[in-house]
């Protein structure tokens, strides 16, 4: 409990339709305009207010969203930019406490406990510091919620969005419950909320007045937990700590347009594979199973898993099993629209044990391998390195949704053809003009 600001100290902020507003953010000429990504899919991945105030929304397709918007700007997701971003935001986060949890790329949660005195600040005060630090540098507006619980502080969140902010402290708890359905309570799935309505639960304040007994009757452990912190109790702690560990990994990508070409569809496994195990790598992991998945165009699909041979982090290692996978699964005459490879069974690599048959100098030179070609992809950018068999993704005919992000077509002034992995403004300085004026 923090002397000023007693036991109201969870903040949690949320970034405002984040992908688009990064897109924004980047490019001034996209502001107060329709904007969505996901060109690249055919489906929406994110819309901003703007696209949103015409029924535009996440997950619905590109041409249906056309409709409903004739001007709306489609974009090609750049999440190297939205990683960039989002450490921007926890940085910022992390001037006013060091207890961040960092919970999604556009969400985290923070607790200001012990940093009243020292930050001097009122509780609206911190949330107006906060909101307008992320709008001068970043450029871009947060939704932020104070209270005493993670999920109380969540829902204060969404009370005023977008660029609002909501302090509720204990004596306003019914208020804030009270103008809350059920089924947007955070932790209060749409099955449990079907369930809590069929008895006449209709709002989060109903949900706090509900007898302990028959809540964890209906609804077990979590939504037990749920009920204690829509009271005011901190159930929830910060998760302060970034994630260590992982029990498998994933990686898929639909290309466009569908191709029953096995040169095509193989390159486009292999490209998955080899981003995956770089993934690997860089979280210090190794594989002891490997599985493909081909979708066809009618959006069926196919999949088959293998033990590797070794626990292994090298993708030089197992790409005969993927040929192998791959020959079981693909049919010659049908048309494929995505591939998707996963690794199981991961450990981290300081747990790996020893064989003294298995170590032996092919692998280790298999090992130095992917280290430098990971070492030179991080400083002159992704697939600067990569298996030949990539080419044959060229045999593909081109296809919109193969557009790359505005910032690789634009050169700064004095940028050689290998762009800096940076996030930068659009602006208007293409080599050509940069040319003219030498």
């Amino acid at each position: 409990m923090d002397r000023i600001y007693s036991d109201c100290t969870i903040l949690h902020v949320d970034a405002d339709g984040f992908f688009a507003a990064v897109e924004q953010a980047l490019d001034p000429r996209l502001r107060g305009r329709p904007v969505v990504t996901g060109a690249e899919r055919g489906i929406i991945a994110a819309a901003s207010y703007e696209a949103k105030a015409f029924g535009v929304k996440r997950g619905i397709q590109l041409h249906e969203a056309k409709a409903m918007c004739p001007d709306l700007v489609i974009l090609p997701s750049d999440y190297e930019s939205y990683s960039h971003y989002s450490k921007m935001l926890y940085a910022i986060l992390r001037r006013f406490t060091p207890l961040v949890e960092e919970y999604s790329v556009d969400e985290a949660f923070c607790d200001l406990s012990g940093c009243g005195s020292v930050l001097g600040l009122t509780l609206e005060q911190v949330a107006e510091r906060l909101r307008l630090a992320v709008r001068t540098e970043m450029g871009l507006t947060v939704s932020v919620g104070i209270s005493l619980s993670k999920t109380l502080a969540k829902l204060c969140s969404t009370f005023r969005k977008p660029d609002g902010q909501t302090i509720v402290r204990r004596e306003h708890i019914p208020v804030l419950l009270r103008r809350t359905p059920i089924a947007k309570v955070w932790g209060i799935g749409p099955a449990s909320a079907e369930k809590l309505e069929a008895i006449g639960i209709k709002t989060a304040l109903d949900f706090t007045l509900m007898d302990a007994c028959e809540v964890q009757r209906r609804l077990h452990k979590p939504g037990y937990e749920t009920w204690r912190e829509l009271q005011g109790r901190r159930v929830l702690a910060l998760d302060l700590e970034p994630k260590r560990r992982y029990d498998s990994m994933m990686k898929g990508r639909t290309f466009s347009p569908p191709s029953s070409d096995r040169r095509v569809v193989y390159a486009e496994a292999l490209r998955n594979m080899g981003m995956l195990f770089c993934r690997l790598r860089r979280h210090e992991h190794l594989a002891r199973e490997m599985g493909l998945c081909l979708r066809l165009k009618d959006y069926t699909s196919q999949s088959a898993s293998a033990p590797l041979p070794h626990t292994t982090g090298c993708d030089c290692e197992v790409t005969g099993i993927l040929k192998s996978l791959f020959a079981s699964l693909f049919v010659e005459g049908l048309t494929y629209r995505s591939t998707l490879i996963w690794l199981g069974g991961l450990i981290p690599e300081c747990y790996r044990q020893l064989d003294l048959f298995e170590e032996t100098p092919l692998r280790h030179s298999y090992q130095n391998l992917g280290n430098a070609v990971d070492g030179l992809n991080r400083r002159y950018g992704q697939e600067t390195v990569a298996p030949a068999t990539l080419l044959d993704r060229k045999l593909k005919p081109h296809h919109k949704r193969d557009a790359a992000p505005e910032r690789y077509n634009t050169l700064m002034r004095g940028e050689g053809d290998r762009h800096l992995a940076i996030p930068r403004m659009t602006v208007s300085n293409m080599r050509r003009e940069h040319t003219a004026e030498a």
